[in-house]
């Protein structure tokens, strides 16, 4: 499947979009972008390049849009490992980057039904495999909130430099 871009306006350049992902269709939207894909990691690419390009082309540092990456890959990853589907089933997301004045919002919509379980794991553990991502977002965001999306829910966070 090829990326479909909508001809909303953006500050954006059509050429800066990614050619091609499975299962990902891509919206430009004022200051940023909406995605619906299906988990894969060509995907989860072209996801984790749009998210690190917003804060950068609407004025914003390099850094900001390394740790808006950092927590979309987060978020997109732990949707994944949460999924109550089958492994042969696929997980759908909806990303959604926004650059803000100040800042970035970054929005990530699964249907992992209830609330993220936060786990009393130490963010230097040598030993745990798991259990950091709600650790991750008190840290690298500054403030961020589960609500209810027509997919599921959604994680909000907002971020600045």
């Amino acid at each position: 499947m090829t990326v479909a871009v909508s001809d909303a306006l953006s500050v954006m350049a059509l050429n800066e979009w990614p050619a091609s992902a499975p299962g990902l269709v891509v919206s430009k939207r004022a200051k940023g972008f909406h995605a619906v894909l299906t988990a894969s990691p060509e995907a989860f690419s072209a996801v984790r390049a749009l998210t690190r390009s917003v804060p950068t082309r609407c004025g914003g540092g390099p850094s900001l849009g390394e740790t808006a990456e950092l927590v979309v890959s987060e978020l997109m990853g732990n949707a994944v490992r949460a999924s109550t589907s089958e492994a042969s089933e696929p997980v759908h997301l909806i990303v959604e980057v926004y650059a803000t004045a100040p800042g970035i919002d970054v929005i990530v919509h699964d249907c992992v039904p209830g609330q993220p379980t936060r786990r009393d794991v130490a963010l230097d553990s040598t030993e745990a495999m798991s259990g950091r991502g709600l650790h991750l977002l008190d840290l690298l965001t500054d403030h961020w909130t589960v609500e209810p999306s027509p997919l599921g829910k959604q994680i909000r966070c907002h971020l600045t430099g």
